[in-house]
């Protein structure tokens, strides 16, 4: 099957431009308001880079949680969102970039600026 070199180039940077949100646009899954308002109230005295890291819902299960298992469970849980999410946007930005290059190459070729051509 012969793909139109400009519909490859179009759906190549289409591509690109969702696997680029994905995984450049993600942030890490929010913690609930009470764990993170137990973490603030933890780390009211550290700055405000550890408040900040109190959204996230893994810092914050790990700081506040009383019970290991329950903290593991939850920790194992977030980091397995991102992984899927950062490997789905890894394989769309490869993807994207595939056909963006073969589209744009083809085009090029298909277009007849002769650089192929042997000189005379």
């Amino acid at each position: 099957m012969k793909m139109n070199p400009r519909v490859a180039l179009v759906i190549g940077i289409v591509l690109l431009a969702v696997g680029a949100f994905i995984t450049f646009g993600n942030a890490p899954p929010k913690a609930d308001p009470v764990s993170a308002a137990a973490c603030r109230e933890r780390f009211k005295d550290q700055g405000q880079e550890m408040l900040d890291r109190c959204d996230e819902a893994a810092f914050a299960t790990a700081m506040t949680a009383a019970d290991a298992n329950q903290a593991a469970a939850s920790i194992s849980a977030s980091n397995n969102q991102e992984v899927g999410g950062n490997a789905l946007g890894m394989f769309l930005l490869g993807i994207g970039l595939v056909l963006t290059l073969a589209g744009g190459v083809a085009w090029m070729k298909q277009s007849g600026d002769g650089a192929g051509e042997p000189r005379k």
